[in-house]
């Protein structure tokens, strides 16, 4: 079980960090000025978010949280929305659009509880059987936006970044110019593999670009360590490695699958998740053209599964 804890960056922004890059334990964010607060995320589970809140009370007494900012729909960034029912819960249009289409918690338990008869329930067990999803009522935004929107939480300006699809159908960044920090979610992941969900690669590496387009210079991603501009051109210029030779298989004919095991190969490393890469190929063979990508999210799944399972 990972042990979180808020970490200050400046006078008006904390990060509550994991520090893993195991499933579900995603960083969130805190931006408070004169008792006001912004949350970024939520937590997978309402003891998780609980824990969460209770840090932020400990960190600034009596603070009114006045608004959330969910960085996309996935349930570890958002399942513990329903906990906050004062607060004006804002995303991007696309993000909110595709809420519809996300797991719920009762399949998701029932998933991750299933005996693992196949690959994909016993990969569920293993990552995801130790969260408990009790009690939860997804919670949607109250608020949405294109382009850019600019927030102030007390005296602390906050600017709202609307990626587009990227890791999920709808991405959005939080950016505290004066501070010079960005709250990525999951367009940026430390210590691990990047999922695709979204079934654009390229989409993903120009995130990236777009994050470093505000000058920021620490960054907190949606899992893993708080990070810097090197770590994210590093992250970007991986990304760019793989779309690289995956669209160079499918352009060759070459089949999803092996195509799959030769990225792996070459591009695994050292982090965690390797199996992941299974999305970022499927996403480049989908970009460009190829047949035999998977058209569900469940079929990514499985295909991430079969593939940790090798």
């Amino acid at each position: 079980m990972s042990i979180p804890s808020l970490v200050p960056l400046s006078s008006t922004a904390w990060a509550w960090m994991h520090n893993s890059t195991a499933w579900g334990y995603s960083n969130c964010g805190l931006i408070a000025s004169e008792g006001q607060a912004l949350l970024v995320d939520t937590q997978f589970t309402l003891a998780g978010t609980r824990q969460f809140l209770d840090a932020v009370e400990e960190a600034v007494p009596g603070v009114e949280i006045i608004t959330v900012v969910n960085s996309h729909q996935n349930g570890d960034h958002t399942w513990g929305n329903q906990l906050l029912p004062e607060a004006e819960i804002i995303t991007s249009a696309a993000s909110a659009a595709h809420l519809c289409e996300e797991i719920s918690p009762e399949q998701m338990m029932m998933l991750s509880r299933s005996a693992p008869t196949s690959a994909v329930t016993a990969y569920a067990a293993k990552h995801i059987g130790g969260f408990d999803f009790s009690g939860i009522t997804v919670t949607g935004a109250t608020r949405t936006f294109t382009g850019t929107l600019e927030v102030k939480v007390g005296r602390a300006a906050v600017e709202l970044l609307d990626l587009g699809p990227a890791h999920s159908a709808g991405d959005v960044a939080v950016h505290l110019p004066e501070d010079r920090v960005v709250f990525s979610g999951d367009t940026l992941f430390v210590g691990a593999h990047m999922i695709v969900w979204s079934d654009s690669l390229s989409a993903c590496i120009a995130a990236c670009d777009r994050l470093l387009e505000t000058g920021a210079t620490t960054f907190v991603p949606g899992h893993g360590e708080i990070t810097d501009r090197a770590g994210v051109i590093a992250f970007r210029d991986a990304l760019a490695r793989v779309h690289e030779d995956a669209a160079s298989y499918a352009l060759s004919g070459v089949e999803l699958s092996d195509a799959v095991r030769l990225v792996k190969a070459s591009h695994a490393g050292k982090l965690a998740h390797p199996e992941r890469l299974f999305t970022a190929v499927a996403a480049a063979y989908k970009e460009a053209g190829a047949e035999g990508s998977p058209s569900t999210v469940m079929g990514l799944v499985e295909g991430m599964a079969q593939l940790s399972a090798e």
